[in-house]
């Protein structure tokens, strides 16, 4: 799961005499991140002239450092033993400028000076002096610590790391960068968020439509009608006497045609004589293979007419079956709502409870009534979460995004009983795949409904949206909220104003 993390860079300055310390400060370092930072959202960086700086041209070599990562550090840590470093234009040596740029901007500076025994060949009389001379200077200012050893440095450091940014302040200061700030929005109709929360009529998420079935059905019947075929007196010499006993002509059913022209005289369209005519084809009266299938015979013009003829029957089947759906909430208004985290940390295991009037919210038990077959569609054929839900976009994310454990379920699938001339009963699943949907906990409170809502996490600057939409039966001036939540000590009290959309 993403983190909101607070970043500090530190700063690690020496000369070249120091190795061993530099890989105990990087080791330091990484064991203070894995201990605290997801715990307490710190991590530290480091920062070192050998890893961060890069060929620059336009400046002096301290300066173009100073620009690149010094300035930017947060806090430096700065070690000496024998080398006092290369002089700059204002200081003795890049570390003592690095160190006044940190001391002078309030920043905090861990100075340690190595105590460790020293052999003939590594002392520079010069150089020492000046690192003496550089430790005296800050003498009576208690900013520096020494050792004697690379175990002891390793201890000194890891503590003093420890403690400045594990300090009561410097906690305090962390949570006080790092903080959600949860509100509610609404959604238009066209999947925008708004500090209103507009009525809107409710338009489900699902590809075809009634308008999108019926130009799909109008132009196979154009394609239909432009296929002109005639039966023909005389058989192709590859069509042998055997094979024409053992196949019968292919013809759509009386049924079939029953239904066509019912479905073309509503919808005003013409069909001619030669609609149904198929030419010579036919169909074997073998089955082909073990799945019992039967081989059509004829050519692809005839072939592929039967086959747009069936695709025409198949999709005013789809039609019929989805047509229920759309009309029974075809006059229905609904509100689409958000969780939106301006915050800059993230949040989790939020509750929020919405006050809506009780003349104004349409409950699950005054749905759209449907019979035992609609139902067995709705499970069988649709998502209903899709259909009622609110889908991703490219401002907010869908409910499912926000989920850590899993509390909605799939959709449930009812299938058909393999005894003959049986339909089962679908009322309880379809009932309960609606509360799996519209997973709102309602309570009843006087003149109001009180819905309920968890979220088990939203990332900062993120925009989730509720799981579905919520139908409301009358216009009303604006929804109380109440937002508890993990990272918000206090309960967050709000209200979002409705509008009503004729769109």
């Amino acid at each position: 799961m993403p983190k909101n993390i607070v970043q500090y860079d530190l700063l690690i300055s020496c000369p070249g005499d120091i190795t061993n310390e530099i890989n105990i400060i990087e080791d330091a370092v990484s064991q203070f991140n894995t201990q605290f930072s997801d715990t307490l959202g710190i991590s530290i960086r480091t920062k070192h002239w050998r890893k961060n700086s890069y060929a620059q041209s336009g400046g002096k070599p301290q300066a173009l450092l100073n620009k690149q990562f010094v300035n930017d550090c947060d806090a430096a840590v700065a070690i000496l033993w024998t080398r006092f470093g290369t002089p700059t234009d204002e200081y003795g040596s890049g570390t003592e400028e690095e160190v006044e740029i940190m001391l002078s901007s309030g920043k905090q500076v861990f100075m340690y000076f190595s105590d460790k025994p020293l052999s003939p060949t590594q002392m520079n009389e010069e150089s020492y002096k000046k690192v003496q001379a550089f430790r005296n200077k800050y003498i009576d200012r208690g900013v520096y610590f020494t050792y004697s050893s690379d175990e002891e440095f390793k201890t000194l450091f890891f503590a003093h790391l420890s403690q400045h940014f594990l300090s009561e302040k410097r906690v305090a200061e962390v949570k006080g960068e790092r903080h959600s700030e949860l509100k509610i929005v609404g959604i238009d109709q066209t999947q925008h968020i708004c500090d209103k929360a507009p009525i809107i009529s409710f338009v489900p998420n699902t590809e075809m439509t009634v308008s999108k079935y019926l130009e799909k059905i109008r132009a196979l019947f154009d394609d239909i009608s432009a296929r002109k075929l005639e039966k023909r007196d005389e058989l192709p010499d590859r069509i042998s006497k055997f094979t024409i006993e053992f196949n019968k002509p292919v013809e759509v059913s009386e049924s079939e045609k029953k239904l066509i022209y019912t479905v073309a005289d509503q919808l005003g369209i013409n069909i001619t004589e030669d609609f149904f005519t198929l030419g010579n084809l036919s169909q074997s009266s073998i089955p082909t293979g073990i799945m019992g299938g039967y081989s059509l015979n004829g050519t692809d013009a005839e072939k592929e007419k039967y086959g747009t003829i069936k695709k025409l029957l198949k999709t005013i089947s789809k039609l019929f079956e989805w047509m229920p759906v759309e009309n029974a909430f075809l006059h229905n208004k609904c509100l689409k709502l958000a969780l939106q985290n301006c915050g800059t940390d993230i949040d989790e295991d939020i509750e929020i409870s919405l006050r809506i009037p009780k003349d104004s919210l349409l409950l699950i038990n005054e749905f759209p009534q449907f019979n035992n077959d609609e139902m067995g569609y709705l499970l069988n054929d649709c998502n209903m979460s899709e259909l009622f839900g609110i889908c991703s976009t490219s401002t907010y994310s869908d409910y499912d995004s926000s989920i850590v454990t899993s509390r909605r379920f799939s959709p449930r699938v009812s299938t058909p009983s393999v005894f003959p001339g049986y339909t089962p009963d679908y009322s309880d699943d379809f009932e309960s795949e609606l509360a799996d949907v519209f997973c709102y906990s309602c309570f009843d409170e006087g003149n109001e409904y009180v819905l309920k809502l968890k979220i088990d996490y939203i990332k900062h600057n993120t925009t989730i949206a509720f799981p579905s939409v919520i139908f409301v039966k009358a216009p009303f001036k604006s929804i109380p909220y109440i937002i508890t939540s993990k990272n918000s000590p206090k309960i967050i009290s709000g209200e979002i104003e409705i509008i009503f959309s004729d769109e």
